[in-house]
């Protein structure tokens, strides 16, 4: 059995967040199996309704952790090992941080995104994140075909520790392991491989390394994620950016000059 005291223990959310969701699972849980049931039928309508509400980010917190607890089952039912579970679900403490920094308060504001776990559809290996997709076109990389329709792995890189080179492949051949029905053929839609970094970084930089396991097939100028992600908030005018590291540095400079920080696409078969 799983419960919120030990999901929360495990995936070391924070203790004021603990309690929150502790509180909200004292006064809420006779209406968790609605709310349960309406995100089973329609997802999106659900979810559209939990945003209108006043404490929705909150709400969303709690939601998500008793739908991390109920999910547990069907881990132990498919065999997943316990720490797949526990990392995949550490999600919520990375979000619910990121909540905490920008709205001053723990919740859930990336509610769309955190969809995806409790439905069992995506799942953290070791560094990166993993999610079985359609391929959305036809591609031709080098020698290789691949078809619109093919079944392949979404790859996310989640917040926090460093993105070193052994970590990324060994989450790669783990996802090769642990999919066993999909081929080992990653796409990532990501900031890191945008072509462009390679004005900022060094060659030998983790970020780097990363992209180049990649064949960047498009890119997508218009995302600001890169600028999200290196400042940790976006502003209209880059001027106004802080920039004490090297990279938000070089980053703000590129962007005052009237350059682009997008993110690329690119895809990985993995041998």
């Amino acid at each position: 059995m799983m419960d919120i005291a030990s999901l929360a223990t495990a995936i070391r959310l924070h203790e004021d967040a603990s309690a929150l969701v502790l509180d909200y699972d004292r006064l809420e849980s006779g209406d968790f199996p609605a709310h349960k049931a309406f995100f089973q039928n329609d997802r999106e309508a659900m979810l559209a309704s939990v945003r209108q509400r006043a404490d929705r980010r909150p709400f969303f917190l709690y939601f998500f952790m008793k739908m991390a607890v109920d999910a547990y089952a069907e881990y132990r039912l498919r065999e997943i090992p316990d720490e797949v579970y526990f990392e995949t679900f550490s999600d919520i403490r990375i979000w619910s941080e990121v909540c905490k920094a920008t709205f001053g308060e723990y919740g859930i504001e990336e509610s769309g995104w955190l969809q995806e776990h409790v439905r069992l559809a995506l799942f953290r290996l070791g560094r990166l994140q993993f999610q079985p997709i359609p391929l959305d076109r036809d591609l031709i990389v080098g020698d290789r075909k691949f078809a619109k329709g093919d079944l392949v792995l979404n790859v996310h890189i989640p917040a926090g520790e460093p993105l070193e080179p052994q970590a990324a492949l060994a989450s790669f051949a783990q996802a090769r392991a642990f999919f066993r029905g999909v081929p080992p053929v990653f796409v990532c839609h990501s900031w890191l491989l945008y072509p462009g970094l390679d004005q900022l970084l060094d060659p030998a930089s983790n970020i780097m390394q990363f992209q180049r396991l990649f064949a960047i097939y498009e890119v997508d100028e218009a995302s600001r994620q890169a600028e999200e992600r290196i400042f940790g908030a976006l502003q209209a005018d880059p001027a106004a950016y802080d920039a004490s590291t090297g990279l938000q540095r070089r980053a703000k400079a590129r962007l005052v000059a009237g350059g682009k920080l997008g993110a690329g696409l690119g895809i990985f078969a993995h041998h």
